[in-house]
């Protein structure tokens, strides 16, 4: 199956939701419904389309795929926290962010024909990449919730703080970001011990090392959430920590092996 059609639809489909969504903030309506039966749409059909092309790729994750698959997560994220909090409006920047990946797909013509790699394999790396996604995301919130918190003693408030979600809504999507990522976090660890042959061999050792402490960060961040209940201070630089272990396990472990070790 073409993965050309159903990705061209996903990117009709999320540019139309952010420009929907900028309308009606514009008008000064938070949520629409409009826009959330647009944004559920193109999740689906990103969700279709990185499945699509996952299975012409051979399992093999392009920057595109890896893209639309962060993209789908954050768009999902900012839906379930939408049902109590008023987030949809950052909507505006991630439905057409996952449709400029989705067009990437769609015009792609560098799909590989290797032999697909295994099941159990492409299981963990879908779950890893969504476990990286959420907590960048949640490091990116921690700091964003962190300036929002500043520039509320601000009068009269800068513009761009006041077309942001409200400070609560803002929390809480930080709090449900954290969480899944612990999840993910935890998936991730659990087949890549059950699933994959070499997980503890010397050239993932470090991935594997810095991607456990993240969790244990992670978890220890939530678990100040619950002793100490909100979103604290804290927290929130704990967070930004866990981001910045598993940014060094992902994209800054092979220079760090190469030039320091």
């Amino acid at each position: 199956m073409t993965v050309s059609i159903p990705g061209m639809l996903a990117t009709f489909v999320l540019f139309a939701t952010g420009y929907r969504q900028f309308d009606m903030l514009k008008r000064g309506y938070i949520s629409d419904r409009v826009a959330n039966f647009l944004t559920v749409t193109g999740l689906i059909m990103t969700i279709i389309t990185v499945s699509i092309g996952l299975d012409i790729n051979g399992g093999r994750p392009t920057t595109g795929l890896m893209g639309a698959m962060l993209g789908a997560l954050l768009l999902l994220i900012i839906l379930t926290t939408g049902l109590k909090k008023p987030v949809h409006v950052l909507l505006i920047a991630v439905a057409p962010l996952t449709g400029f990946f989705t067009l990437i797909i769609s015009t792609s013509d560098s799909f590989s024909t290797v032999s697909p790699i295994e099941t159990k394999t492409l299981t963990h790396i879908v779950i890893s990449i969504a476990a990286y996604g959420a907590v960048a995301f949640s490091g990116t919130l921690a700091c964003l919730v962190g300036w929002h918190h500043s520039k509320l003693k601000q009068k009269p408030l800068p513009p761009i703080v006041a077309s942001l979600p409200p400070f609560d809504a803002m929390e809480q999507l930080f709090l449900r970001t954290a969480q899944t990522s612990w999840i993910l976090l935890s998936a991730a660890l659990l087949t890549g011990i059950f699933y994959i042959e070499d997980f503890w061999a010397q050239h993932l050792a470090h991935k594997t090392a810095l991607s456990a402490t993240a969790w244990i960060v992670t978890g220890f961040a939530l678990l100040q959430h619950v002793q100490q209940g909100g979103v604290t201070k804290s927290m929130r630089k704990t967070s930004i920590i866990a981001a910045g272990l598993l940014c060094v396990g992902y994209l800054g472990s092979k220079a760090i092996l190469e030039f320091f070790l």
